[in-house]
This record gives C-alpha cells, sequence and structure tokens, in this order.
C-alpha cells in the first residue's frame, strides 16, 4: 500500500509532482495512479474526455489533499494538458513534473531512482529524464545506469520546470503525436540533456502492436495517423539542419511504417488517405484538431 498521507521523497534534486492526462478512463486507472502516487508530492489530473466528466474515480485519492482533477470538457489536445499542469506544478513552487499516461504504471522506487541519477549528474543541465519502458517490444534494460536517448516517450518522464520556463510550452497546434519528439529536440537545441535512468521501470501499454522481424505494425488509427504525418513533417522542417542524423533515421521510420500498414496492418486505404491528407495540412499549415469537414483548427501563416 502507498502512503496517502504525505509524500515519501523529498529528495536533494528537488521537489516533484505528477500529471496524469486522461482521455475516457476506465476503472483501473486508479491502479495505475497509485503505483505513483506515492512517488511524488502532488498529483494533477487533466481529463481531457469530450463532455464527461470522472471525478468520481478519483474521490477517495482526492480527500488526501494531494490529488487535483480538472475536467476540460474536452479534449483539448495532450500538449495543452501538458502545459496547463507544467503551469500549476511550477506556480506551486515544484522543480520536477513527473508526466504520466492513464495506461502506465510505475515500479516502486522508479521516481527515486530518476532522482538518483540526477543527483550523480550534479552540475548537469538535465531538462528531462525518462524511465526505461518495459513493453512487448522491449528487452531488459542496459547495465549501464544512465542512457541519452534522443526522443524518449513522455510518459514516466521527469521534466525539468526550469527547463521549462525556458524553453517554453508543449506545441499545443501539434494536438497529439510527436509533441514529446518535438519538445526532446527543443531541449537539446536549448543545450539541455535528456537521459535514461535504466533501473528506473515503467510498464507502458502501448496498445495494438505486433511485431515482424524489422517491422512493427502499431495499427494506429487513420486519423493516429493523419497527426503523425503531419507533426513528423513539421518536425523535419524545423529540426534537420540540428539534427540530421535523428530526421534521417525517422525518415526510414516512416518508410518501414508504411510497410508495417501495406504487409501487416487493416484499413490499409482509409490510413493511407489520411497520411496523404496529414502531408497536405503540413504544406497548407493547418494544424490543431483535425475537423472532418477539413479544416483544422488552427492555421498558421
Amino acid at each position: 500500500m502507498i502512503d496517502r498521507a504525505r509524500n515519501s521523497i523529498r529528495p536533494s534534486a528537488g521537489r516533484v509532482a505528477a500529471v496524469t492526462v486522461l482521455y475516457h478512463p476506465h476503472d483501473d486507472v486508479v491502479a495505475s495512479v497509485e503505483s505513483y502516487l506515492g512517488q511524488v508530492e502532488h498529483l494533477y489530473l487533466i481529463d481531457n474526455s469530450d463532455g464527461v466528466n470522472h471525478q468520481n474515480l478519483f474521490d477517495d485519492l482526492m480527500q488526501t489533499g494531494r490529488v487535483s482533477y480538472y475536467c476540460q470538457d474536452h479534449n483539448t489536445g495532450i500538449a495543452t494538458a501538458l502545459n496547463k499542469a507544467s503551469g500549476l506544478a511550477s506556480a506551486a513552487g515544484f522543480d520536477w513534473l513527473l508526466t504520466m499516461d492513464q495506461d502506465s504504471q510505475a515500479a516502486a522506487g522508479m521516481v527515486q531512482e530518476q532522482l538518483k541519477s540526477i543527483s550523480a549528474l550534479s552540475g548537469e543541465r538535465v531538462g528531462m529524464i525518462a524511465p526505461f519502458h518495459i513493453t512487448k517490444a522491449t528487452g531488459r534494460p542496459p547495465e549501464i545506469l544512465i542512457s541519452d536517448v534522443m526522443t524518449p516517450m513522455t510518459s514516466g518522464c521527469l521534466l525539468n520546470l526550469a527547463a521549462y520556463r525556458e524553453v517554453g510550452g508543449f506545441m499545443e497546434d501539434f494536438f497529439i503525436d510527436f509533441v514529446d519528439n518535438e519538445y526532446c529536440l527543443r531541449l537539446r537545441r536549448n543545450g539541455w540533456q535528456v537521459l535514461r535512468a535504466n533501473r528506473a521501470l515503467l510498464t507502458h501499454n502501448v496498445g495494438d502492436i505486433s511485431k515482424y522481424g524489422p517491422f512493427i505494425a502499431t495499427n494506429h488509427s487513420p486519423l493516429r495517423r493523419y497527426y503523425k504525418t503531419r507533426n513528423r513533417f513539421r518536425v523535419f522542417r524545423e529540426y534537420v539542419t540540428d539534427f540530421p542524423g535523428h530526421c534521417l533515421f525517422d525518415l526510414v521510420r516512416l518508410a518501414k511504417e508504411a510497410g508495417s500498414i501495406v504487409l501487416f496492418e487493416k484499413n490499409k486505404m482509409a490510413k493511407f488517405l489520411m497520411m496523404i491528407r496529414g502531408a497536405i495540412d503540413f504544406f497548407r499549415c493547418r494544424y490543431g484538431r483535425y475537423d472532418a469537414a477539413g479544416r483544422n483548427d488552427k492555421e498558421k501563416s
């Protein structure tokens, strides 16, 4: 059982809050939240569910005074939710923000291992430190304690709020997908390190994935294919000069994703049509939430 009455960690690396971004959560989200609530001082729950309030799921946890629930009334996107929590945590005097997906569970001591790694790098500009993600596609963590990782997934990352204030917020017009990728590259461009603490473990559900040799079929929906294509091209344009190797690697990944759709996934035509639409909207500078009528929430000149 976790200690809900008080924070169990007050490390020299600083004070830690957490955010969990919710989207139509099920009852089992409470168990996920409890896996890390005892490792942080305060938890911000940002609910992006369309027109549904899920506060009742967290009534018991909120009685501790260490959990705050915010209902957005509609899906504002992952970046907007992260920015809201980052602002709240920064205003409350926290130094680090743990960013969690609703379907991720932290191993015991995950945050402490991350903070130990930060303390061991005293004087270094650590902008973000990820845990090792345990998924169907990963093996054992490496023996080395700390790894340099280019663009880790958001879930389980500790974000340095001083770095956040320096480089700015997450890209809200991305809405979803490549928000984490872009932010890590922006941190790096501004001289902040992005690392992984390999003894900090997180179990992460990445959806309906299957591995076929060099191919990984993610089985993302056509809409997700739209966002991934549009935002990926924007990242290419913005960062290819600073990080050409990474952008080339991701271009190869795009080709492999297309191959996986052709060979292993369903709804092939719908997915490719939405990828084409994503590319078109990139060239037209149409961003924000996708509108099936053909327009987006935001257009950039």
